[in-house]
């Protein structure tokens, strides 16, 4: 089995097309472009797409969001108002049956990590899982960690906006 760099080579030319367009992020292989007015949005919208088309960048027009107040973007939910968790990533932290094994509790704690800056809890509440992530120790699920685990989900319930 080779290298493929593949992915690696479409993010480089993405990152160079839109090299130094003002109001413009872009996360792997998405982007957002924000404006406080809506004419200078689609001028920086029709340079993006023209940097896009002569880069050989294929966009999906099933993503493409224009002038949208409030965006899912890199799984949150920006709007002037500030950034809130995405709803579907709250659900699935919410609905995590209990971990059987390192894996799930792997799986638990990663999609835990992606919203622990929504509640300064996060990190106390899931202090006694961390040393069931060992590959060293037996995973042996007790009451404590079931009431850790509780506490995790309990405080991603509702995140607060940043």
């Amino acid at each position: 089995m080779g290298f493929a760099a593949t992915g690696d080579a479409f993010c480089l030319r993405g990152d160079m097309a839109l090299q130094g367009v003002p109001n413009c992020v872009k996360v792997v292989d998405d982007t957002l472009v924000h404006d406080r007015a809506f004419l200078p949005h689609l001028h920086r919208v029709n340079t993006i797409l023209a940097r896009c088309w002569e880069n050989g960048i294929t966009l999906n027009a099933a993503k493409f969001v224009l002038a949208e107040p409030k965006v899912k973007f890199c799984e949150f939910v920006l709007s002037s108002e500030g950034i809130n968790a995405d709803p579907d990533k709250v659900r699935a932290i919410t609905d995590f049956a209990t971990p059987a094994n390192i894996t799930d509790l792997r799986s638990f704690m990663g999609l835990v990590n992606q919203l622990a800056e929504f509640s300064p809890d996060i990190s106390a509440a899931a202090q006694p899982l961390r040393p069931l992530l060992s590959p060293r120790r037996t995973f042996m699920w007790t009451t404590d960690h079931d009431v850790a685990f509780r506490c995790v989900k309990a405080a991603l319930a509702s995140p607060p906006q940043l």
